[in-house]
């Protein structure tokens, strides 16, 4: 004769619930945990979308002719009005989007652009020139100037508002270094 032996398979009910209590515990740290990613994603991108405006920016700044800087470089130790302007930040690299205060895809930030001469610890009599406009009289200004950027934006994951600041020295109107 054959003995058959009754083996159990499966789970107990203890089991089961201790399962269940621990998954259950686990999930709200798990959606914490990706929504947290998907805000630090967020920042990230749009920290580099404004690097790169920013570098437009200034790109655009070092093509400026003497006439552009000179009044603004005139006075030794001041910082010209800023320039304040909207800059949408958007995946497309698209920096001159009109729709970007009615798009909600389109994260709309706003760039200071200060413009001061660089003073080199007192050596700013080395660092002038003379600009002669075509009309009034000539303006000594120095030639080194420094271009601040700002971009400011409402991070809506954070529910608020991000500055980055980039900053460049240049030689203004050297057709080597700009």
């Amino acid at each position: 004769m054959i003995k058959m032996t009754v083996s159990k398979n499966g789970f107990t009910l203890v089991e089961v619930l201790i399962t269940v209590g621990i998954t259950l515990a686990l999930i709200p740290i798990v959606i914490t945990l990706l929504i947290n990613c998907q805000v630090l994603s967020s920042i990230a991108k749009h920290k580099v979308e404004a690097a790169y405006a920013a570098q437009q920016t200034i790109e655009t700044q070092r093509q400026e002719p003497i006439s552009y800087f000179a009044p603004r470089l005139a006075t030794q130790n001041a910082v010209s009005p800023a320039i304040v302007g909207l800059v949408p930040l958007d995946t497309k690299g698209n920096y001159s989007n009109v729709n970007c205060n009615t798009n909600p895809n389109i994260i709309c930030g706003t760039e200071t652009i200060t413009i001061k001469p660089e003073t080199f610890s007192g050596l700013q009599s080395n660092y002038t020139a003379v600009y002669q406009p075509a009309i009034g009289s000539a303006i000594t200004y120095n030639i080194i100037a420094h271009i601040n950027v700002q971009i400011s934006w409402f991070e809506i994951g954070l529910n608020r508002t991000i500055s980055e600041s980039y900053a460049a020295d240049f030689i203004v109107n050297d057709p080597m270094l700009n």
